[in-house]
């Protein structure tokens, strides 16, 4: 599998450590670099809009795909590469499956957890897509949450084969180099 194109989900608010700001920033600019397009949710706040940003200044390119009725306001079309607007999150999730060749989630939310839920983790079990999950866990963001599956599948309510497209990392250089091996 060739990767051209990470889909990323991602908070649209800063969170509270530095940190999430500064790694998010850099995977903007690994991204464009490595002369990936970047396929996220087209928001223009908090980490969503310091990851097209960053992609963008870099010269890289951004598809920014929001729905109209979102509470998120989206970017302005001019500050990316493309903006597609859509009627519903629904659609947005499709497309995001769509455009995206592998996925990376940095910290968010309710909306990131969702996403994170619905979209790669069971639809990829039901096979609707088959593209890995890279969780980046900057500074153990995601630490509870890889224990938790770890234990779904301990429980035997998670089969193992089901988690086959899921990677935990945390720093940045064995993200990239788990999408260069791909």
């Amino acid at each position: 599998m060739t990767i051209k194109t990470i889909g990323v989900f991602l908070g649209s608010q800063f969170g509270s450590n530095p940190k999430f700001k500064m790694q998010t920033q850099a995977l903007g600019k690994q991204i464009a670099d490595r002369g990936l397009h970047l396929v996220y949710g087209g928001g223009k706040d908090g980490l969503m809009g310091t990851l097209a940003t960053s992609v963008m200044a870099n010269h890289g390119e951004v598809l920014g795909i929001s729905p109209r009725n979102l509470a998120e306001d989206a970017i302005d079309a001019d500050k990316i590469t493309q903006l597609i607007e859509v009627e519903s999150m629904t659609e947005r999730k499709q497309l995001l499956i769509d455009y995206s060749d592998v996925f990376v989630v940095l910290p968010g939310g309710l909306g990131t957890l969702e996403e994170l839920a619905q979209v790669i983790i069971s639809w990829g079990k039901l096979g609707l897509h088959h593209k890995p999950l890279i969780l980046y866990s900057i500074n153990g963001f995601y630490d509870y949450f890889e224990k938790w599956l770890n234990q779904m599948v301990d429980d035997h309510f998670v089969n193992t084969s089901d988690m086959k497209w899921v990677h935990v990392y945390d720093n940045l250089e064995e993200v990239m180099a788990m999408i260069d091996s791909m």
